[in-house]
């Protein structure tokens, strides 16, 4: 398994090497103003590559839900930037960002977010269904085997396990085969 930290950046920023999907640069992220503002992040670099796990470990209050939201394009920093595929977030329009987000990037939220009057299969699905694309069956019926969903697809998040609901928020984050 291979393995990645966050650290600060010092000095000048440069290119990320071959491969790398995700570079966040110099990230600050201050709450607040004056002498009550938090610093969330300062100065945060990290560099994800194509293929690898990396994970981002800290203590309660640390920054790390605060960078995944900014590097998903759902937050936006103080000061420095995010490279997601190759494209500078801070220049997209907001619809431009959410393109990007629903092409590239994955998430599966603290709290699942799951549509309650959905099925699982609908939950799953719903991804593609707000960009108007069907799912390739043969992928979509070899994700729910992978997570285990395939006997409660028709099932609603009410009538679904916490490690249930788990497996369908991170099979709606892998349907449409996201680069992160």
């Amino acid at each position: 398994m291979s393995e990645s930290i966050a650290v600060p950046l010092a000095g000048t920023v440069e290119a990320a090497p071959a491969g790398a999907v995700v570079e966040a640069h110099e990230l600050t992220r201050r709450y607040g103003e004056g002498d009550t503002a938090v610093d969330a992040l300062r100065g945060v670099g990290l560099e994800v590559a194509r293929g690898k796990l990396t994970a981002v470990m800290g203590p309660s209050g640390s920054g790390k839900s605060t960078l995944m939201h900014i590097l998903a394009a759902l937050d936006t920093p103080t000061s420095g930037y995010v490279v997601l595929a190759g494209t500078r977030l801070g220049e997209l329009s907001d619809t431009e960002i959410t393109k990007l987000r629903r092409k590239h990037i994955g998430f599966v939220f603290q709290f699942f977010n799951l549509l309650p009057m959905l099925t699982a299969e609908e939950n799953i699905l719903l991804p593609l269904t707000i960009a108007g694309e069907k799912p390739e069956k043969d992928w979509f019926e070899a994700l729910l085997k992978t997570v285990g969903l395939q006997d409660r697809r028709s099932h609603r998040p009410a009538e679904l396990s916490g490690g249930q609901q788990q497996r369908v928020a991170i099979a709606r984050a892998l349907v449409s085969q996201p680069t992160v």
